[in-house]
Order: structure tokens, then sequence, then C-alpha cells
């Protein structure tokens, strides 16, 4: 009997196994959905299945979620970046795209089977070559990308450079070296991928809630500086409010008007 002998193992179907084995050693889990591999041109893709009872397609950590607060703790970013984020000269979206820069380059890094999954490249015109802007001149979209680009190159020059190069120093990398298209590329990762996640507010500020616990005290000077990019709004069935909701700067609120409501955080959900 002439039997067919198993299909070998294609280099996409190991991420695909690798990125399964890391979201379930993280505490993700696929109740109502599946991790596919479509083809070159689409990729990995999220698909529902029709045994879904309550509604939920995938839970995922709250802990895994890449946001400004996991930024700010983590043991070789955090020091640096808060000094920086305290005193203004970065904003969250900042600390987000130069942690995805300093993962994609740091060795044996945890993130490495998420990462692995994401594209590489993008269709936009930031990644065209010369010749191919060369065709969009005469158009607002040349001038644009131009415009974009340039000021991309020297945020990298004057900013994330040297700070990556540092970064990788105190995790004991004098190796890797950084270069412009590892920021493009996070950068085109947080803009495509970056979503508002509902947090509880006892979750974005730990610390103001043993506070309150204790003393019901106001919010301490960290906290005050820390929270200058992130708005509120609270869920209405489960979803927030529309472009015309009222959002408002939670910078200087009492954490008691603040106790209970959903915090809305910029940021990255591996999985989604």
């Amino acid at each position: 009997i002439n039997r067919a002998a198993p299909a070998m193992a294609t280099p996409e179907d190991a991420r695909l196994e690798r990125f399964l084995q890391w979201l379930q050693l993280n505490g993700v889990q696929l109740r109502g959905c599946k991790i596919k591999y479509c083809d070159s041109d689409k990729g990995f893709g999220i698909f529902s299945s029709n045994d879904v009872s309550d509604g939920t397609l995938l839970v995922v950590p709250l802990d895994l979620a890449i946001t400004p607060m996991r930024v700010l703790q983590d043991p070789i970013l955090g020091l640096e970046c808060r000094a920086m984020f305290e005193e203004g000269e970065v904003d969250d979206r900042f600390l987000m795209i130069l942690f995805l820069t300093i993962e994609r380059l740091r060795r044996n890094s945890s993130w490495k089977p998420y990462l692995d999954m994401l594209p590489t490249t993008f269709g936009n015109p930031l990644w065209f070559t010369d010749d191919e802007l060369l065709e969009l001149k005469g158009t607002t979209l040349y001038q644009a990308t131009k415009l974009q680009k340039k000021k991309l190159q020297s945020l990298y020059d004057d900013k994330v450079k040297n700070l990556v190069k540092k970064l990788l120093l105190l995790d004991g990398d004098s190796e890797s070296e950084a270069c412009f298209e590892d920021f493009l590329w996070a950068n085109s990762i947080f803009w495509t991928r970056a979503l508002n996640i509902p947090l509880p507010h006892s979750y974005v500020f730990p610390q103001i809630q043993e506070e309150q616990e204790r003393t019901s005290s106001s919010f301490s000077r960290y906290c005050g500086a820390s929270t200058n990019h992130i708005s509120t709004g609270e869920l209405v069935n489960g979803k927030r409010p529309g472009a015309n909701g009222v959002e408002r700067q939670i910078a200087g609120v009492t954490p008691t008007s603040l106790q209970g409501e959903t915090i809305w955080v910029e940021g990255l959900v591996p999985g989604i």
C-alpha cells in the first residue's frame, strides 16, 4: 500500500506553533477562535469558530498587553524612560515604539514568538524606495510622506539611536546595532496595531489604590506626572463612547473621582 509521506512543516507552521505555545505559556485563552496562516500576501489571521457560547473569542491577560505602564516598569527601559516621561521629553506612544525597537534587537527577547508573527515590511509610502516615491511627485501625498519621513529620521538621529544603544548595553548587549529601519518598523507596527484597551483604574495606578486603602491620600507626584496622555471614559453597554463622547485628561483629578472607572489606554494586544 502506497502511503503519502507526511507534509513537511513549513517555516510559517513553525512560527505559528511557537506563537501558540507562547500564548498558552502566558495565559492566553483561544476560546472561540483559531489562528491560521492564509498566504504570503495576507500572512496570519484570527478566525472565529462556531462553538462560542458566551461570545468570548479570545482572553488575554492584562499583563501581556504592551502599554506605557509596561514600558515604565521594564527592568531595563523603565528607569531611563520614566525620567524622560516625567520631564515631558517623550510621550506614551514614543515609549511603546521604543519598546518594540528594543525588543526587536534584544537577544533572547521573551517577545520573540510574538514579534516573529508580525510583518517585516509595509506597503505605505514611508516604505517606498526613492524611485517608487518619485512616482508620487506632484501630489500632496508625496510632500506629506517626505515630511513625515524626515521627522521620523530626525527623531531617530536625535533621540532614538543613542538611547537604544545605551539600553542594549544596560542589557549586556554590546554587539546589536540599531538602524533607522528598526525604528521605522516599530513605528509602523504601533500605528497599524495599537488599540484602545479598557483597563481598571486600580490596574493603571496600583500604588494609588494602595494609598487609598491606607490613607485616602491624593495622587503622588509620580502618578500625577505619568498621566498626561491617558484619557478616561465610562463603558456604555460594554463600549467606549464615540469621538463625540466626553473625555478628560486625568492629570490633577483626585483618585476618589476616578475610583471604579475604566481607563482607556493605547497599547498592543498579542493575538489581535
